[in-house]
């Protein structure tokens, strides 16, 4: 009926249109249109009044108050009265459509026949919670809400449609609460699971603490002893998460201090390991030269102990001091230098 109240809703916008159109030449025409608008749409309703198993006495007075207003038309027409004409018009119009509403309340409701596809939705939906329940290994009984589902499946068969769907909310609510109890299982693995990623990088933490206690990082090992802290009493995945970002963040800067002391150890084992081979190869060359013999002895322990200050600086505290070591074991080095110089000067000399 959706389409026949449509269809008034134009035929009246039309008709406001003519109601409102000056008068033509043409005025005898559109009067006998606006005859033959009201008559086809009565055609229409007798339609769907004759389709009708009961007819209300409503129905036959809105359709007779319709035709009434027809026959006043047509009288208007014939009389060339323009204006009583285009009133009936509207009037029946009205009518009619007071007609087409009347009947459209009067028709049966769609009557659900059954809850087949409901049924089929929730036996998808058990199956879904049945792997997930399979997934996380509980023991979660879905004895219930199948026994309920075969009773909604049985009332449902037997035409007991309303049995069926008082059921079938008893299943839904059933789901609901299996859903939860899977959901609440699958947070609490994920909790332990996280609890015992943390166990395993404790030690890793706490040597962590150490290497920045070594490099004179206090700041960032007393975050790091805090951080492990709340890690262990964690009792969200959220919070570990949290905790573990600034951990790494602080790792990072111990990492930092760390690189740049090897950096700074590998340049100056650099400039002292060619000193060394040089020194081994003048050794083969002295040749009974007492005094390059006795420079080169003072060259070679300065060597060794050069060797240990560098192995010295991997436990110093805090990070290397560039300009303190050139000062240093810098100093050292162009020490070492110049000795192997004179060393080499004084052989050759004597050659």
């Amino acid at each position: 009926m959706n389409k026949a109240l449509i269809f008034f809703s134009l035929i009246l916008a039309v008709s406001i249109c003519l109601v409102t159109t000056p008068n033509t030449a043409h005025a005898d025409t559109q009067l006998d249109i606006l005859i033959k608008i009201t008559q086809n749409t009565q055609g229409h309703i007798k339609q769907d009044i004759d389709k009708m198993n009961n007819v209300t006495q409503e129905i036959y007075d809105f359709y007779d108050s319709g035709t009434k207003q027809i026959s006043l038309l047509i009288q208007a027409v014939e009389n060339g009265d323009d204006v009583s004409a285009k009133q009936h018009f509207v009037d029946a119009m009205i009518a009619f459509k007071q007609t087409s509403l009347a009947i459209s309340e009067n028709q049966p409701q769609v009557v659900i026949l059954d809850h087949s596809q409901i049924i089929k939705k929730y036996e998808v939906n058990i199956q879904k919670l049945k792997m997930v329940s399979g997934k996380l290994g509980t023991d979660v009984d879905f004895e219930k809400i199948d026994h309920l589902l075969a009773l909604a499946k049985a009332n449902n068969a037997q035409g007991k449609l309303q049995q069926a769907k008082d059921v079938l909310n008893e299943v839904a609510s059933e789901g609901k609460e299996i859903q939860r109890l899977l959901y609440e299982i699958s947070e609490q693995n994920k909790i332990l699971k996280a609890k015992q990623f943390v166990q395993r990088h404790a030690e890793r933490i706490n040597s962590l603490i150490l290497q920045a206690k070594t490099f004179g990082l206090d700041k960032t090992a007393d975050d790091l002893q805090q951080s492990r802290v709340q890690l262990l009493q964690a009792n969200t995945t959220s919070q570990i998460k949290q905790q573990f970002k600034i951990i790494i963040i602080h790792q990072q800067k111990v990492q930092q201090v760390k690189e740049i002391n090897q950096a700074e150890l590998l340049r100056l084992q650099s400039l002292l390991s060619p000193l060394e081979r040089e020194a081994e190869r003048l050794s083969n060359d002295l040749q009974g030269n007492n005094a390059a013999a006795n420079l080169l002895n003072k060259a070679f322990n300065l060597i060794e102990q050069t060797k240990q200050d560098i192995q010295d600086l991997e436990y110093i505290s805090g990070k290397i001091d560039a300009k303190n070591l050139d000062l240093t074991i810098g100093k050292n080095i162009q020490t070492i230098k110049d000795l192997l110089m004179k060393v080499e000067k004084l052989i050759y000399a004597s050659s």
